[in-house]
């Protein structure tokens, strides 16, 4: 009875082993297929053994499970999307509130500044008393000069045989030549002094130029006088006449004048330095 069954079921394991052990083939309704690659046959022997009547295990068991299935898809499967974390978006802070800066008051410009003169001509100062002293105080700041005055006179000398004046000058100080003109007064103001020995109190009297001021003192009251010439004039090995005329820049004149005596140069006295100011605004 069992071997009946068994040749009965041979075409049907005919079957499985032609298909390959195919799980897509369907045996009830046989569809078209992709062609499949055929593969080796294994024969079948029957032996009595074999006859028994326990069922055989389906074929290819070990190997896959059969489960029916589509034909394979052409259309590629869809990549994977990796899902990116839209980032946290942080808060936006409201926008600042601008406080409505008041407009700029234009300062004025100052107006520029007219430029003080540099001049050494002092302005016109108000009118002076006439002194009635002599100058205690002389000041000539262009050349640091300030040194007290000293009245001073003259003596006789003989010189080649004639009696002839010379005027007495003053140690460490400025002489005031007794007889002339006090500050403030019409007439010439004088004064010498020594340029390189007692006190060099005016060595550099020829340094002064036209425009310098010069300024006499009587006790607190200031006399002010600008240069107006610098002479430097020989006065050794000179005839009688020019002695003569270098004597009249102390003499007499009928304006008011300050005239300023020393010799030159330094290392010797050949010549003399004649250094003639006015009260400022007058002169030539």
């Amino acid at each position: 009875m069992m071997a009946r069954r068994w040749i009965g079921a041979l075409p049907l394991l005919m079957s499985l082993l032609l298909l390959g052990c195919n799980p897509g083939a369907d045996t009830l309704a046989p569809k078209e297929a992709a062609p499949v690659k055929a593969k080796p046959l294994a024969l079948l022997v029957l032996t009595p053994g074999m006859l028994s009547h326990k069922p055989p295990a389906p074929a290819c068991a070990d190997r896959i499970s059969y489960q029916p299935s589509s034909a394979p898809s052409l259309t590629p499967p869809p990549s994977p999307t990796t899902a990116v974390p839209s980032p946290t978006s942080t808060p936006t802070p409201p926008a600042p509130t601008l406080t409505p800066t008041p407009p700029r008051t234009a300062s004025p410009t100052p107006s520029p500044t007219a430029p003080i003169p540099t001049s050494s001509r002092a302005a016109t100062p108000p009118p002076r008393p006439p002194a009635d002293l002599p100058p205690d105080r002389i000041v000539a700041s262009a050349i640091g000069l300030d040194a007290p005055v000293v009245e001073v006179g003259w003596h006789l000398i003989d010189r080649n045989g004639q009696m002839v004046s010379e005027w007495d000058t003053a140690e460490g100080a400025a002489g005031f030549h007794r007889g002339s003109s006090y500050p403030g007064r019409v007439g010439n103001t004088v004064l010498s002094g020594h340029h390189n020995i007692k006190g060099e109190v005016f060595r550099h009297l020829i340094e002064l130029r036209p425009g310098d001021l010069v300024s006499l003192y009587v006790g607190k009251q200031e006399y002010r006088y600008t240069v107006q010439q610098v002479l430097l004039i020989p006065e050794e090995n000179v005839s009688p006449e020019q002695r003569r005329r270098n004597a009249r820049w102390i003499g007499h004149f009928p304006d008011e004048r300050l005239t300023l005596v020393t010799c030159w140069p330094y290392t010797d006295n050949t010549h003399r330095v004649i250094v003639i100011a006015y009260p400022p605004g007058e002169g030539p």
